[in-house]
């Protein structure tokens, strides 16, 4: 019998007061190495110093994050050391690690500072480049910590973003789907299990729960679930269909109007229902989520798009990857 080599995590740790128990938490899964360097925005350190000097640390070095051009100064700073580097941030750092750890070969763990996407455990990191955000293939985390306290801290408007990140696997799948029925795509089942099961235990949630230990765990536990089905899959096929298209899309070609990824993509795959899939039943369960845990204000207030104007993005959406998705379903008249 044959099985599939995949890189799992070999720590996972979610819960309270977990930043300033990082070499406790490596220690106790058996993670020893000769030295860690932490990667972290300056603001970030001055909030949580206390937290972080819990630890010990060779060298902490600052980034803003986000950009390919940062991380040729970081690779400079770790290509020659035998060390763990520890990610503490939001995606742009995570990101910024993922891509210059992968570069030098080294093993990494993520310590994010909120939830607002899947930077926590993936093997895409999203990095600006000459002005144009782009994909890079990087090498999965050894290790993800959550400190709930710290997330707990988020703006409602990045946790939502976490939420929508997660909610529009059931945007991609289908998208998954159609690719294997018309074009006979391949796809992983396991993956795709994954990728489901990662977002519809969101849909028990409303606003009131947001901080709640109980939700803040099932969207940590969703998102690396999630993370985990593009590794087994090899692709983001799970994870990312045309409502990615679409954020992606607005990030290209209109990035005046762009806001936050997951809030982009939320409002795309709500759009997408209502207008291309027209799946009436499913449609109101997605509404109504989408007003009982507040991603509808959220969107109102980010999403600078008019309801009629979605058609007009459909188009873009397509030049951004060769990737079969409802939109190659739809004539191109009906998107003008």
């Amino acid at each position: 019998m044959y099985y599939n080599l995949i890189k799992t995590p070999a720590l996972i740790k979610t819960g309270n007061h977990t930043l300033q128990n990082i070499d406790l938490h490596l220690q106790q899964s058996h993670l020893f190495y000769p030295s860690k360097i932490l990667v972290t925005q300056k603001n970030l350190y001055e909030i949580y110093k206390n937290h972080i000097d819990y630890n010990e640390f060779e060298q902490i070095l600052f980034y803003n994050g986000g950009e390919v051009c940062e991380s040729q100064d970081l690779i400079k700073s770790i290509k020659d050391s035998d060390s763990l580097i520890v990610a503490f941030g939001g995606g742009s750092i995570l990101d910024l690690v993922k891509y210059a750890a992968s570069k030098c070969d080294l093993p990494y763990i993520t310590v994010p500072s909120t939830l607002s996407n899947d930077a926590i455990y993936s093997c895409v990191a999203r990095l600006t480049q000459n002005g144009k955000k782009r994909s890079f293939g990087v090498q999965p985390p050894t290790g993800i910590i959550v400190d709930l306290e710290i997330i707990r801290k988020s703006p409602k408007e990045l946790l939502l973003a976490g939420v929508g990140d997660l909610i529009t696997n059931l945007s991609a799948i289908q998208d998954w789907k159609l690719a294997h029925k018309n074009i006979k795509e391949p796809i992983n089942e396991l993956a795709l299990m994954l990728a489901k099961e990662a977002a519809i235990g969101l849909f028990s949630y409303s606003s009131e729960d947001l901080y709640t230990d109980d939700f803040l765990m099932d969207l940590t536990n969703g998102l690396i679930s999630s993370g985990l089905s593009m590794i087994i899959s090899g692709n983001t096929r799970g994870t990312s269909g045309s409502e990615h298209l679409i954020s992606h899309a607005i990030d290209e070609y209109f990035n005046d109007k762009s806001t936050i990824h997951g809030i982009q993509a939320a409002w795309a795959f709500l759009k997408i229902e209502e207008q291309i899939r027209k799946n009436p039943v499913f449609t109101d369960k997605l509404s109504n989520f989408y007003k009982k845990i507040g991603l509808n204000t959220i969107i109102d207030k980010c999403i600078k798009w008019e309801d009629d104007d979605f058609h007009s993005l459909i188009p873009y959406a397509k030049k951004i990857r060769p990737r079969y998705t409802i939109f190659n379903t739809i004539s191109a008249e009906s998107t003008h």
